[in-house]
């Protein structure tokens, strides 16, 4: 058990730390965006970031949240870490069983890529309510790790639709996937179908933000580091001239 612990867990403090109850934090969310406490928004902008606050109540992230939080913020974390690493296996579940065709698998690893687009989008829209992450290099690694969510998730809906030629296997859907995500496109396979070429044009704003997240955690950890040289670089030079 204590290997266990510090394969996971490492330095940190197993001890119960509160936090604010997930739906009371996400209705204080909601207060702040409606009465614009942050920022003078409005029109077009003020409505989508309403939208995204609210769109989270239909999704089980939030819940898992609230109920893991009861029993601290370690909890909490390492609890959402597992509902993200479940969405990834789901596509994979669904491929290994053959369920890609079935209505609910559709209807499900849609509801899942839904809900990772609105959360990518809330990342960028409400930057300014939500709290600073623990670890820029964890929020990295999630987002690496939605990536490859997103693209399993297309590939089910690509196989699905049946619109791609060329496209026979399973592991056919998932390259074809991964290879619209990265904007490679060899010309093996290629959409025929509307449907098909719907998601490709859905899957490829899907990467734009990503792109995006990306360059921003890149540059944010540019200037912290930059921020911190500087600090240290006063400090340094304060204690000379003492």
């Amino acid at each position: 058990m204590a290997f266990i612990k510090k394969l996971f867990l490492s330095q940190w403090s197993t001890d119960f730390r509160y936090v604010k109850p997930a739906i009371k934090n996400q209705n204080d969310h909601l207060k702040q965006v409606w009465n614009d406490e942050k920022e003078n928004t409005f029109g077009i902008e003020r409505l989508f970031k309403l939208f995204l606050v609210l769109s989270s109540y239909i999704f089980p992230g939030l819940y898992i949240r609230h109920i893991s939080g009861m029993f601290g913020l370690l909890a909490r974390k390492i609890c959402s870490e597992v509902y993200v690493i479940l969405k990834l296996i789901t596509p994979i579940l669904i491929f290994n069983f053959n369920l890609e065709s079935s209505l609910f698998s559709i209807l499900f690893i849609s509801y899942l890529l839904l809900e990772t687009l609105l959360y990518l989008l809330s990342i960028i829209f409400l930057s300014d309510i939500y709290s600073p992450p623990i670890s820029k290099k964890r929020s990295f690694l999630m987002l690496v790790i939605n990536y490859i969510e997103v693209c399993l998730g297309f590939a089910v809906l690509y196989k699905a639709t049946g619109g791609v030629s060329n496209l026979v296997s399973n592991f056919d859907a998932i390259y074809f996937s991964f290879i619209t995500a990265t904007t490679i496109g060899y010309g093996q396979m290629a959409p025929i179908g509307h449907d098909a070429k719907a998601l490709v044009i859905l899957h490829a704003m899907y990467n734009f933000i990503f792109i995006g997240l990306i360059l921003s955690n890149f540059a944010l950890n540019i200037t912290y580091k930059d921020s911190s040289y500087r600090i240290n670089e006063n400090k340094n030079s304060q204690r000379k001239a003492d």
